[in-house]
């Protein structure tokens, strides 16, 4: 039988990959290899073929990144091709009900199967959490639509890092979250199909309408309870902004606010969310206010909100961006973040990929260092 190919996604000389690879070693001497099984992850397709390039190695880097909140301990996490189609491949002594659903909550996972030595793959059910169907996020197809499974993936790291949303949780309260640049709605109908309640800023008026359109009819269509009202705002540091307010079935609830993301402190109250997700703008300027009067860079985007956005975020909250490096270097990113008062989380693999010849994607995740809050 032909040896499978294979290659380990742990980027070489970095402290994180260094650590966890050591880490490998002590499992691996510690194990019982009879009792040890491999498991294998096949990806979803993506509608984008330039993701789908990626999508195995953002899959692996994407279980490693929460591999801490399972039971089982993960050993040699590999890309490895077993007849002609890549699979993401691990060892574990065994996959509970726990590590099952967290599993299948990845963001391009397709299919789980435990690897046999003789090559068989034995699928696995899997379990992901829907309070809608797939089209919610899926069915909306407009130029410059983020990746809705990329967009998975930054809203599955955030919620992992975010203290603030296991305690909510753990309460049996639902995690709250906001998408400051929320265009028309990819990462908000990603949190609504996780059962979460969620809130977005959005500048554009004509992507606001769309998206207030596309949600009363998605509800409507499949005859799914809700409510939706409205209040522009005439008075005021928020004057000309307006907002849409959304009740679902069993109590869900969302919020989208026309307007600029610099004033978030002034849209939501302090200590409102638990999770921050957001994709910013690729291109060199971003339109920061809703008179159209400032342009500014990734950068200034940034530094302009970072402080709102904090103000706005529990203790403990995590804050997920993505952005095109470049536009904007990783450094200056880094270096931003830790001046407003945020801790870097680190992960133990690149996330970095092309979506095209102008744009090389990174995202980066961090905490808020405050003092944790109701």
């Amino acid at each position: 039988m032909t040896t499978p190919a294979y290659r380990s996604i742990l980027g070489t000389g970095s402290k994180v990959g260094d650590r966890y690879a050591d880490r490998i070693a002590e499992i691996v001497r510690a194990t019982d290899v009879q009792t040890a099984k491999r498991f294998a992850l096949l990806t979803l397709d993506s509608s984008n073929r330039v993701y789908n390039r990626a999508a195995v190695d953002l899959l692996a880097a994407e279980l490693l990144a929460v591999a801490g909140a399972l039971h089982a301990e993960l050993v040699d996490v590999n890309l490895q091709t077993l007849g002609g189609v890549d699979y993401v491949v691990f060892t574990a002594h065994r996959l509970d009900g726990h590590d099952r659903f967290i599993v299948s909550n990845l963001s391009s996972v397709r299919a789980l199967f435990e690897l046999h030595g003789d090559g068989l793959l034995a699928p696995l059910e899997l379990e992901p959490l829907a309070y809608f169907t797939s089209d919610l996020v899926t069915i909306q197809r407009y130029p410059g639509k983020t990746n809705e499974q990329f967009t998975h993936l930054l809203s599955n790291l955030a919620v992992a890092a975010s203290s603030a949303a296991a305690e909510r949780a753990a309460a049996q309260l639902p995690v709250r979250v906001l998408d400051p640049v929320a265009g028309r709605g990819t990462t908000l109908n990603r949190a609504l199909t996780y059962g979460y309640n969620v809130a977005g800023i959005e500048i554009s008026a004509a992507d606001f309408d769309q998206y207030r359109t596309f949600l009363a009819t998605y509800l409507k269509n499949n005859r799914i309870k809700h409510r939706i009202s409205g209040e522009k705002v005439r008075k005021g540091p928020l004057a000309g902004s307006e907002r849409l307010i959304v009740r679902i079935g069993g109590g869900q609830r969302l919020e989208l606010v026309h307007g600029d993301t610099e004033q978030a402190a002034e849209m939501f109250p302090a200590r409102s969310f638990d999770v921050v997700v957001g994709d910013l703008p690729y291109g060199v300027q971003h339109r920061a206010s809703a008179g159209g009067g400032k342009a500014r860079s990734p950068f200034d985007l940034l530094a302009a909100s970072l402080t709102g956005w904090r103000t706005v975020m529990r203790g403990g909250a995590a804050l997920g961006l993505a952005w095109n490096t470049k536009t904007l270097p990783r450094v200056e990113v880094e270096r931003l973040l830790s001046e407003h008062g945020f801790d870097i989380v680190e992960q133990p693999a690149s996330f970095e990929h092309v979506v095209d010849r102008s744009i090389l994607r990174d995202l980066i995740v961090a905490r808020n260092g405050g003092a944790r809050t109701p």
